[in-house]
C-alpha cells in the first residue's frame, strides 16, 4: 500500500540551484513495509548500487513488494561464509564429466528442500555442498539464482555462496521467493546460453516455467530432497514437465524387496535419478 508520504531514498541528485550540492530523492513511503518505495527494478538497483558504495560491511538486495506493486532494498550485515568440510567429496562421475557437460542454468528455491526453511545454516550449507559437488553438481560455467524471503535470505545467504550464485529477494508473503524466481529468470537468453535448466524445487508454480523451456529447446531437470523425517514432494504437473527428476535422500534408506516386475521397475526408473548420499544436511 502506498501513501502520500514522502521519505528521503538513497538516490540522489545534485542541485545546480544550491551550488551543486548533492539532495536525495524523495519517494513515497510503503506503509506495509514502512521502506521507501522505487518504481520498478531498475530504479532499486541504483538505490542498491547507492547504498552500498564504498562499503564491504553490508550486503543489499531488491525485492518487489505486492502491497505497493513497487520495489524496495533490502540492507543486511555481511557474514563470513559458512562452509562445511570434510563429508561430501565431488562425485567421480560429475568430475570427470566437467570439460563436456551441458551448461546449466539452475534456479534454486531454498525454502523447498529446506523444509519451509526449517533446517539450520549448517544443515544448509550442507545441502549445499551435496548439490554443488553430488546431485545435480555445479560446474563453473553454470549459472545459479536463489531465491527466498527477505527473513529467509537473512538466515541462509552465508551458507550459499559461490562465484557464480545470485540471490534474488522475494517479499514476505505467499509464493514470495516462487515469484521472485520467475521474475530474475530471462528465457529467451537462457535458451541462447544454456543447455539445461535445473529446477531445484517440486513446486507447481514451476511447472509453465519448465514447459516453456521445453518449447524453447531446453531439457529440463527437476531436483527434490527427501529428509529422514519428511519424504520429497513433487507437482504432478511439473513432473510431467520435466525431462528428468533427480532425487536427493539425505540420508539412505534401507533397501526393501519391490513387488514389481523387472519390466516396469525398469520403465520407472528410466527417468528418474536417485542419490543415496550421507546424512550431510
Amino acid at each position: 500500500m502506498k501513501t502520500n508520504t514522502r521519505i528521503n531514498s538513497e538516490l540522489t541528485t545534485r542541485s545546480h540551484r544550491h551550488g551543486g550540492e548533492s539532495r536525495r530523492h524523495k519517494l513515497a513511503l510503503c506503509q506495509a513495509t514502512g521502506l521507501a518505495r522505487y518504481r520498478d527494478r531498475h530504479q532499486a538497483r541504483q538505490g542498491a548500487k547507492a547504498m552500498l558504495a564504498g562499503s564491504h560491511q553490508f550486503e543489499g538486495s531488491t525485492f518487489a513488494c505486492p502491497d505497493c506493486r513497487g520495489y524496495h532494498l533490502e540492507k543486511t550485515y555481511a557474514r563470513q561464509p559458512i562452509n562445511v568440510g570434510g563429508a561430501i567429496e565431488p562425485a567421480e562421475a560429475f568430475t570427470a564429466s566437467l570439460t563436456s557437460r551441458k551448461r546449466r542454468y539452475v534456479l534454486l528455491d531454498i525454502e523447498n528442500p529446506t523444509r519451509g526453511a526449517r533446517a539450520t545454516r549448517e544443515e544448509a550449507a550442507g545441502l549445499w555442498n551435496i548439490l554443488k559437488l553430488q546431485a545435480p553438481g555445479i560446474a563453473p560455467h553454470d549459472h545459479v539464482v536463489v531465491g527466498a524471503s527477505r527473513l529467509v535470505v537473512r538466515k541462509y545467504r552465508a551458507a550459499i555462496h559461490g562465484a557464480n550464485v545470485k540471490w534474488v529477494v522475494g517479499a514476505d508473503a505467499p509464493d514470495g521467493a516462487d515469484r521472485a524466481l520467475l521474475a530474475a529468470i530471462d528465457l529467451r537468453r537462457v535458451a541462447a546460453e544454456y543447455d539445461e535448466l535445473v529446477i531445484i524445487s517440486g513446486d507447481h508454480a514451476f511447472a509453465d516455467l519448465a514447459r516453456q523451456a521445453k518449447w524453447a529447446g531446453l531439457s529440463v531437470q527437476v531436483v527434490t530432497a527427501e529428509h529422514p523425517k519428511q519424504r520429497s514432494v513433487l507437482s504432478r504437473e511439473l513432473a510431467a514437465a520435466a525431462d528428468t527428476h533427480t532425487l536427493v535422500r539425505l540420508q539412505p534408506r534401507t533397501p526393501k524387496p519391490e513387488n514389481v516386475t523387472p519390466n516396469r521397475r525398469t520403465a520407472r526408473l528410466s527417468s528418474q535419478h536417485v542419490h543415496d548420499l550421507p546424512a550431510a544436511a
